[in-house]
């Protein structure tokens, strides 16, 4: 068996851990339990972060159609300080999960996965999805295929089957017109492209920061990664577990005041057309992912409010 991967060493992990304490004064000071889990052939790499004592229950945190599990450890030591587990998963295709071979690029199963995590966890309480970015969808889409779930929240809420807001999405508006030319006339052309994920998406506008957008355009983990242009097909062409947003378990939408990405609005139609229990926050400023302050601490707030109300706290 091939020798696990772990972000402990790696340079993509040191450098983004560099730069949260020196551009934000941010300091992670634990390391996570990091762990392989076999799943449909594939070995996810998951962040288990543990709380001393029993745990309130389980955050499983998913990252968006970018990341990786580690871009949450600012988040994680501090959800751990309120008493809770932290599971922070590698979806396929992205971080240090190794896909199983011949992968196709699907990305129908990351709430599939997710959902199965979370099944997982039930038996050390509440289960609560955090859901970051494209993440959101995933983690919505997760808690309508399992009865787990207590709660999801959410930073943004876009479901790139519709079609200008996959457009959007795009690092450029022709970028994500010709995207979707593709998908309906030339799929299988779509499928074989493989592209720098920094010239697919604007990467870059997860921060405001210059200096960490540097660190997400370039790092080999994040901007430089390669994908194929069937994952954005496939998250075009996905078929929902419900045809519906609704949910059995409530939802916070906590979104950053100055995304430049995804703004406010792009969440507002699925928001809106969810019907069950939900709360928005919109932060005072923050990007994509919101370490500017105060966006930060106010998240932090926020969340930390809601978990204390949907466990009973």
């Amino acid at each position: 068996m091939p020798t696990p991967l772990r972000y402990a060493s790696h340079p993509s992990w040191t450098r983004y851990r560099e730069l949260l304490a020196r551009r934000f004064g941010i300091h992670v000071a634990s390391e996570p339990i990091e762990r392989e889990q076999d799943w449909r052939g594939h070995r996810l790499h998951i962040d288990e972060w543990s709380a001393s004592g029993s745990p309130l229950g389980t955050l499983i945190f998913v990252h968006g159609g970018g990341g990786h599990g580690r871009l949450f450890a600012p988040y994680a030591e501090w959800a751990v300080a309120l008493g809770w587990r932290v599971l922070a998963p590698d979806l396929p295709g992205f971080g240090l999960t190794r896909v199983r071979p011949g992968w196709d690029w699907d990305a129908r199963e990351w709430p599939e996965c997710v959902a199965e995590l979370a099944t997982q966890a039930a038996g050390q309480g509440p289960v609560i999805l955090v859901g970051l970015s494209l993440g959101g969808i995933t983690a919505l889409r997760a808690a309508q295929l399992c009865g787990v779930v207590r709660g999801v929240v959410v930073t943004t809420l876009i479901d790139l089957r519709d079609p200008e807001t996959l457009v959007r999405a795009a690092r450029w508006y022709w970028l994500g017109r010709l995207t979707v030319w593709l998908a309906r006339w030339a799929p299988w052309l779509l499928d074989r492209l493989p592209l720098p994920l920094g010239l697919a998406t604007p990467i870059g506008s997860l921060t405001s920061d210059l200096e960490l957008r540097r660190y997400f355009e370039t790092d080999r983990l994040l901007g430089r990664r390669i994908v194929w242009g069937r994952l954005f097909r496939s998250l075009h062409a996905y078929e929902p577990p419900r045809p519906n947003y609704d949910l059995a378990c409530p939802l916070l939408l906590v979104h950053p005041g100055a995304d430049e990405w995804t703004p406010t609005a792009m969440s507002m139609p699925i928001f809106a057309g969810i019907t069950s229990e939900k709360r928005l926050h919109e932060l005072s400023n923050g990007a994509h992912l919101p370490l500017e302050q105060p966006a930060h601490d106010e998240l932090r707030e926020q969340v930390g409010a809601w978990l204390r109300q949907v466990a009973g706290l």
